[in-house]
């Protein structure tokens, strides 16, 4: 069994971050660029500033609120309906993260506007002072806001209680009893062998519950459900998956290598499901490894 967690290089990591904010500071750069490219070029007159400064802060909040009831409400309601889910007794993943991931661009835009028009309001005129021409100043501070919550909502993900819930909800229309929900891991699941940089969406192929049994690892998912014995296991390895953001935060995926029935060998690649960042996932992801690990040698688990 290689004990060895397989991360990613320490500049690989970096760098993956670093590519993050040069793309998105290119487009910050190409979005003045363009818009500069209808402006007037004539800078904005300080008559102008002086005698509209109240009714565009005005404005700038009254348009910040707006931004920030829609998203909030978008929030809310896709919690409390479970992301317009709405039948757990069919398989709800595969519709589920489609939305999910078309949500979440809403509720980040609504969040970036919200703080765009706010931060307008003492920045805007400092820009106009300096003779930017229209409407250059008014729109600066929307693409920062833009590019600061994209970055923020990268390493936090603000679905983490939705992320648990359905999976709970589905494990119990399945026929799981809460008591020995408790007891399960909530994980994804994904195919090692397949680059996760093709997956728009999330990166799992499947969620659910994983229990590490004295003699078995039993996963009951939306889809997929499998049961493995202690003498089919032939190693779990940890290792980096480029396509996932949580790679660069230097988390390693267990996976594990197995031999099915008819004697092939195979493997699956584990996630923690509902974490609310980066690191706590990383943290989560350390912690089901050494459990796997432990399981495997029979020797008790750590932190069980």
């Amino acid at each position: 069994m290689q004990s060895g967690n397989e991360r990613l290089p320490v500049f690989k990591r970096v760098g993956g971050f670093l590519l993050i904010i040069i793309v998105l500071i290119a487009s910050f750069l190409l979005g003045i660029k363009l818009i500069g490219m209808f402006s007037s070029h004539e800078p904005v007159p300080e008559s102008f500033l002086a005698a509209g400064s109240f009714f565009n802060s005005t404005i700038a909040i009254v348009l910040s609120a707006i931004a920030l009831t829609a998203a909030v409400v978008a929030y809310a309601v896709t919690f409390l309906t479970s992301c317009f889910t709405f039948d757990f007794n069919k398989p709800f993943f595969a519709s589920f993260k489609k939305k999910l991931y078309l949500i979440n661009i809403a509720v980040g835009l609504g969040l970036s506007l919200a703080i765009g028009f706010i931060i307008s309001v003492p920045i805007t005129p400092i820009l106009i002072h300096h003779g930017l021409p229209e409407p250059l100043p008014f729109i600066i501070p929307i693409l920062a806001s833009l590019i600061c919550v994209q970055l923020t909502m990268v390493w936090i993900n603000i679905w983490a209680p939705l992320n648990r819930a359905v999976v709970r909800k589905r494990a119990i229309v399945l026929g799981v009893a809460p008591p020995d929900l408790a007891k399960g891991v909530l994980v994804g699941v994904s195919d090692p062998g397949k680059s996760s940089f093709k997956k728009l969406t999330l990166v799992e192929d499947d969620v659910g519950v994983l229990w590490i049994e004295p003699d078995r690892l039993v996963y009951r998912g939306d889809t997929e459900n499998f049961v493995l014995k202690r003498e089919d296991m032939i190693s779990v390895k940890c290792k980096a998956d480029a396509g996932s953001m949580a790679s660069y935060a230097g988390a390693a995926y267990p996976i594990l290598q197995y031999r099915s029935s008819d004697g092939s060998e195979q493997s699956i690649r584990l996630h923690s499901w509902g974490s609310w960042s980066l690191g706590e996932l990383s943290k989560s992801l350390r912690l089901i490894t050494s459990k796997l690990k432990s399981w495997q040698l029979r020797t008790p688990a750590e932190n069980s």
